[in-house]
């Protein structure tokens, strides 16, 4: 069996993409944690600071979408692009909606421009503690944690992409709808009978900020399309597909 190996922090949404295509793949894999402060230390042989990084024997890529396409092309077993070229092409252009509106729109516009509330620094805070717990966040910076998401470089430029004169509140509906909408009649992103890189694309940050504590509630279980998707996917995966300590997971996913 070929070594492979996952570079990067627990909380970045594209980190946790990959992982959970290797689960469902069935592929054994080690996690190695990154530091956001100090990346250079784990993944310094790329001589850059993206992660996810992933190494499958002696050969490492990044980019979430591609690393997803490269494990189709060295493990086709569990397809990920779906059976023929139309599926494919469906697959890529879900994809390409949930790296460029619904992770930038659901995940990263709220850190930036939130509210600053007691209740956003201490989800910031839990995030802080996840990271440390596998890269040891000097204590400085995990107090600093919120205000830190606010200037992070990276997710300002993901941010820039969206239309700013769309309220907040406002894009996050239609992004939902949107989401509906690539469900249809199900059972998977699509319409399609299979998960695709499209679901793991979105589902993991549905699902780990709900079993992370980060947010207490996931009212879109209650949604009569999405809710069956969501248990649909989490009987695809572990009861931890995220690479976290088990003490951070507080809530299940139903099945």
């Amino acid at each position: 069996m070929t070594d492979i190996t996952l570079y990067g922090y627990v909380t970045s949404p594209y980190v946790r993409k990959v992982s959970a295509y290797l689960y469902y793949k069935d592929l054994d894999f080690k996690f190695v944690h990154v530091s956001p402060v100090e990346p250079y230390k784990t993944i310094g042989f790329t001589e850059g600071t993206q992660v996810p990084v992933l190494k499958v024997g002696s050969e490492w890529r990044t980019d979430s979408s591609k690393l997803g396409i490269w494990l189709e092309e060295l493990f086709p077993e569990k397809s990920l692009l779906g059976a023929n070229a139309t599926e494919r092409e469906t697959i890529l252009k879900i994809d390409k909606w949930a790296s460029e509106q619904f992770i930038p729109g659901m995940v990263f516009r709220s850190a930036v421009e939130g509210k600053v509330t007691e209740a956003f620094n201490k989800r910031a805070w839990r995030l802080a503690e996840i990271v440390s717990a596998g890269a040891s966040l000097p204590e400085e910076i995990q107090k600093a944690w919120p205000q830190l998401l606010r200037q992070a470089p990276f997710i300002k430029a993901l941010v820039a992409h969206l239309d700013g004169d769309e309220p907040l509140e406002a894009m996050q509906m239609r992004i939902f709808g949107e989401l509906v909408n690539h469900l249809g009649e199900g059972p998977f992103l699509g319409e399609l009978d299979q998960p695709s890189l499209a679901d793991f694309a979105v589902y993991p940050q549905m699902a780990f900020m709900y079993q992370a504590g980060i947010v207490k509630d996931l009212p879109p279980l209650m949604h009569p399309m999405v809710g069956p998707w969501l248990k649909r996917m989490a009987k695809l995966l572990p009861e931890n597909p995220w690479c976290v300590d088990e003490k951070f997971l507080v809530n299940r996913m139903p099945a």
